[in-house]
């Protein structure tokens, strides 16, 4: 009897250090999430910032990610500029629409509004993305618009 009752110790003293193992387990991943989350936001605001740099840079190309300025007369090295910019903000852009799920709930809105934002004032980009649809994975392309006039629409703060 003695060794039954050791053995019913024995057993219940491992299910109750087992639940606490897995609480503490379970903690550490959460952690890991959240700490992950972070890592995620930092490196897409990086990103951005470094996107932004780059248009202060080249003031000249702005108009045509922020104010639907089209290709017509620019010069042959603008136009490989405008281009090459096109593919950086594609890529960035579907960077974040990978990304989208592993950013906190209460921001994922404002990264799809950056996103339709940047499709809607940009002909460059949106002729970009449709020429190269096939570089782009599904979680971009779900998201930009079927049908957007052909004018695009305003920056958000006109």
């Amino acid at each position: 009897m003695a060794a039954g009752a050791g053995i019913a110790g024995g057993v219940i003293g491992a299910v109750i250090g087992g639940v606490f193992a897995l609480k503490a387990t379970k903690r550490q991943v959460e952690v890991m999430l959240l700490q992950m989350r972070g890592d995620v936001n930092e490196r897409l605001y990086s990103q951005s910032l470094d996107i932004l740099k780059f248009f202060a840079e080249n003031p000249e190309l702005r108009p045509y990610f922020y104010d639907n300025k089209v290709l017509d007369a620019a010069s042959d090295l603008e136009k490989l500029k405008v281009l090459s910019a096109a593919e950086m903000v594609g890529g960035f852009i579907e960077l974040v629409a990978l990304q989208m799920g592993d950013q906190p709930e209460e921001i994922q809105p404002r990264w799809k509004s950056y996103i339709l934002d940047s499709y809607g004032c940009s002909a460059v980009l949106r002729e970009h993305l449709a020429t190269c649809e096939s570089w782009y994975a599904e979680d971009l392309l779900r998201l930009l618009p079927q049908n957007l006039p052909s004018e695009g629409k305003r920056r958000p703060d006109e």
